[in-house]
């Protein structure tokens, strides 16, 4: 573990511990742009392979993560206490800065066999009503790119109900097994738009 590393880690324990707040005092983007770099990338190229690319993703989409951690309707031990601390504008300019940003080029590849089972399942669950073609569009997140360890990780939240703030999802993973979420999440992950 680097030195910067232990320090994000006690910054994010405190932060954890902390009572919520209704605005977070001193709130300076540029600050809070570089702890979030800690986890999500300086590149935006997560350090950890379940940790989501938030760099170009959706702007409303990362604003009601944040609203949603804060209020308790997603958990993570990290950013449950990060996102309690900012208030509605601060949340606000977070997700402007983040969407803003390019897309990064995450490299990823399918396995063989996984875009058939993919599409089938996608197809099944009618998952483009809502997708579309894995861009994200304002509430609905990008897929297309994130990291295959992020989307494993979130379906299999969705499934077991650990991740409670879209219902719908967890109806839908329900039905699939492990490799059919481990298919999707490669699947995805490899994906490249232009």
């Amino acid at each position: 573990m680097t030195l910067r590393s232990a320090r994000l880690l006690v910054l994010l324990a405190a932060t954890a511990l902390a009572p919520p707040a209704s605005a977070k005092d001193g709130f300076v983007l540029d600050d809070e742009v570089a702890i979030c770099a800690g986890c999500h990338g300086e590149d935006g190229v997560p350090v950890d392979p379940e940790y989501p690319a938030i760099w170009g993703q959706q702007y409303f989409y990362i604003y009601t993560q944040l609203r949603d951690y804060a209020a308790g309707r997603r958990e993570n031990e990290i950013m449950t206490g990060v996102a309690a601390e900012y208030d509605k504008d601060q949340a606000k300019q977070l997700a402007e800065h983040f969407a803003a940003q390019t897309w990064p080029a995450i490299p990823s590849q399918a396995q063989d066999g996984d875009e058939a089972l993919a599409n089938t399942a996608f197809t099944a669950a009618q998952c483009s009503a809502c997708h579309g073609k894995w861009q994200g569009d304002s509430r609905i997140p990008r897929l297309a790119g994130q990291q295959a360890g992020y989307l494993s990780k979130t379906m299999h939240d969705f499934k077991t109900e650990v991740r409670m703030n879209a219902p719908d999802m967890s109806n839908i993973m329900k039905q699939y097994d492990e490799p059919t979420i481990e298919a999707m999440a490669r699947y995805l992950s490899s994906l490249v738009l232009h």
